[in-house]
């Protein structure tokens, strides 16, 4: 089910609770307080004459009147009884939608939070981002020194595609090219994507984070399944070809099967024709990725004005940083 849809039944059901709530609120004063029940039929009875004669044109005042003197009698017999005036009145989790999730036309804060948590639960990222994001990123971790043959410094390198990747998620309703990430163990790349995702996902964007090993290994079940245990796996299987952002992690570290290729075409494939991105990464360099899967599927993961960044340096697992800089 879709982050949208989910948020939409959650709010219908909180609804419904506030009015089963209010139910049972308004039943308990009225066994305790018998006068009250009496006096919310006659406010009803009046409210009826008096809209019966408003629609013809006749003066209402004294029904007005009488309906606002039997609705004080009812607030001091609710005070009296140790209520509070408005225990019986419906209660919203969030008064400014009255929990319908809109204000006017706009989406209301509420439920843009119902569909960030429902995206966040499903990124499978939801613990590693709230520690690794571009507010805890370290530009400092990389060297300005000049790096082997490379002609500008780590520091430099990694400024640069920070900056790019900003321009990317500040646009990312207009992207569709892939970004393929490479890099040795221990540069940043992880780090990179996960801050990628954060911003997204606050963002409203949903965003599926996979290993490459959890990736084919979940498509081959899901093919294998038999119908029953298949219904189970669809969810993930949808948003893996659905969500706004495919992040495919440590490409080419999987212990590589007959299907592995196949699998990875169908993804970028869909992906692709439907507009919708994958960020990838890899320790490999671009002629190892496309001896691996194939031509075929190297130019559909590099096609279509998808983007290469390299992260050079050194293992920044060295400087002493418990993030995860893989």
């Amino acid at each position: 089910m879709k982050a949208n849809e989910k948020a939409t039944l959650i709010l219908a059901e909180r609804r419904r609770e506030n009015k089963e709530k209010q139910a049972n609120r308004i039943r308990e004063v009225y066994t305790k307080i018998p006068q009250i029940e009496a006096i919310d039929k006659l406010i009803k009875e009046v409210g009826f004459k008096s809209l019966k004669l408003a629609s013809n044109n006749v003066d209402t005042t004294t029904y007005e009147e009488k309906i606002n003197k039997l609705k004080k009698e009812k607030q001091k017999l609710l005070i009296g009884n140790g209520y509070p005036i408005d225990f019986m009145e419906l209660k919203y989790h969030h008064d400014l939608c009255k929990d319908t999730g809109f204000v006017g036309t706009r989406q209301c804060s509420c439920r843009k939070q119902l569909i960030i948590d429902d995206n966040y639960d499903k990124s499978g990222l939801k613990a590693a981002i709230n520690r690794e994001n571009f507010r805890t990123f370290n530009m400092g971790l990389f060297s300005k020194n000049p790096y082997m043959s490379y002609s500008i410094s780590p520091y430099e390198n990694m400024a640069k595609i920070v900056g790019e990747i900003k321009a990317y998620i500040n646009n990312f309703d207009r992207e569709s090219g892939n970004i393929y990430i490479q890099g040795q163990v221990g540069r940043g790349k992880t780090f990179l994507i996960n801050a990628i995702a954060k911003e997204l996902l606050d963002r409203n964007y949903s965003v599926v984070y996979m290993t490459s090993t959890k990736l084919f290994k979940f498509l081959n079940d899901y093919h294998w399944a038999f119908e029953d245990r298949r219904e189970n796996l669809e969810d993930l299987y949808e948003m893996i070809f659905d969500c706004d952002l495919l992040i495919i992690d440590d490409l080419g570290a999987e212990t590589h099967r007959s299907t592995d290729q196949s699998n990875l075409f169908d993804v970028v494939n869909e992906r692709m024709n439907k507009g919708l991105p994958i960020i990838l990464s890899s320790n490999l360099d671009e002629d190892m990725i496309s001896e691996i899967y194939g031509p075929r599927v190297f130019s559909r993961i590099l096609g279509n004005n998808s983007k290469t960044y390299e992260i050079f340096g050194e293992d920044l697992r060295l400087k002493g940083t418990d993030y995860d800089f893989s």
